[in-house]
């Protein structure tokens, strides 16, 4: 064996065993399918980004989700006289108690009452996995339990009242089974948005700093955050680290457009305004902006070396066989009892 094809050889060894190896100018590209490490606050904020892209390459998805969405209001269905002058919302919304129903949108029929925040918290989080189920998603953890609000789900609140110390190492757990190459999360940029949005935001981006969610042995993830674009008119305005991908070209690993599988997607989440009708009733009277053609997603760091999102979705395009391998539904793992507070 000549000189250059031991070489070679040495280099193929060494790239199996420690990622960065590949490491070119733009940062290293791991030598097997991403890892990608997807932290939300509330079931149903992964529909701000389109992950269609990532299952129709077959990337490992994992979900952490904090709360449960059990104080959110369940929508009742539409205004059928709705005037902005007199009318803050088109949407008929109600918080759990006796009387509330879920209902099939737009107009019923209605398919089970909601009298509490725990009947709230059940079908949410039944929405949610159905959603994650289609989506291909490998594990979902749960750091909030059913029973009690480990984190308050809260719009007023914000994040005033999480123990940071517990969610820290609730999402170090998860990080430490997912081995992320990607984290994402939510935008700590758009301070108009959810409170709980970019103040989750702001503790993952303090967390990533520490190298919380990093893997032994390779560089720290690249790290990133949804756009809000279609919901507020301030979140329109372009942020650097920006990166933009088109919502109306066609899949062929997905069988349809990237904005028909977001469609989808949120079909599941019918108590929420997320569902694509109750979404399309707020855009259709300006209420709210809508998508558009675009999907962004914005860079939240600046570490070097770390794959970014742009380089991973060039080295692993979309292919079929990979998604086919795609588990049916996630594993889920409830780490709310650990560690113990």
């Amino acid at each position: 064996m000549n000189r250059a094809c031991r070489f070679l050889m040495l280099l193929t060894i060494l790239a199996v065993a420690n990622p960065v190896v590949l490491a070119g100018a733009a940062g290293p590209i791991p030598p097997r399918i991403p890892n990608v490490l997807l932290i939300t606050a509330h079931p149903d904020d992964e529909t701000l980004f389109n992950l269609g892209r990532f299952r129709e390459r077959g990337w490992r998805i994992s979900i952490a989700l904090v709360t449960n969405g059990e104080h959110g209001g369940v929508v009742q269905g539409l205004r059928p006289d709705f005037d902005p002058r007199f009318d803050d919302d088109i949407l008929i919304e109600e918080d759990p108690a006796p009387g509330v129903w879920l209902t099939t949108p737009p107009a019923g029929p209605r398919v089970r009452e909601i009298p509490t925040n725990l009947d709230l918290a059940t079908q949410r989080r039944g929405e949610f996995l159905g959603s994650m189920a289609l989506h291909g998603v490998t594990t979902v953890y749960f750091l909030s339990s059913l029973a009690r609000s480990d984190f308050e789900d809260s719009w007023d609140n914000g994040v005033v009242n999480w123990d940071r110390r517990l969610l820290a190492a609730r999402l170090k757990i998860a990080a430490r089974d997912a081995q992320p190459d990607l984290v994402i999360t939510l935008n700590s940029g758009e301070t108009w948005a959810h409170r709980q949005h970019f103040g989750l935001a702001k503790i993952v981006e303090g967390l990533h700093a520490e190298g919380d969610f990093d893997t032994p042995g390779r560089h720290r993830p690249a790290l990133y955050g949804l756009r809000e674009h279609g919901w507020y008119t301030e979140s329109q305005v372009p942020q650097i680290g920006d990166f933009a991908l088109r919502r109306d070209r066609h899949s062929s690993v997905l069988g349809q457009s990237y904005a028909e599988y977001w469609r989808t997607a949120t079909w599941y989440y019918s108590s929420q305004s997320s569902h694509p009708v109750w979404f399309a009733a707020r855009a259709g009277v300006n209420l709210i902006p809508g998508y558009g053609d675009q999907d962004l997603i914005r860079r939240l760091d600046s570490t070097r070396g770390a794959a970014t999102i742009d380089l991973l979705l060039r080295r692993y395009p979309p292919n079929a066989a990979r998604q086919a391998r795609l588990p049916p539904r996630p594993r889920v793992l409830d780490l709310s009892g650990w560690p113990s507070r």
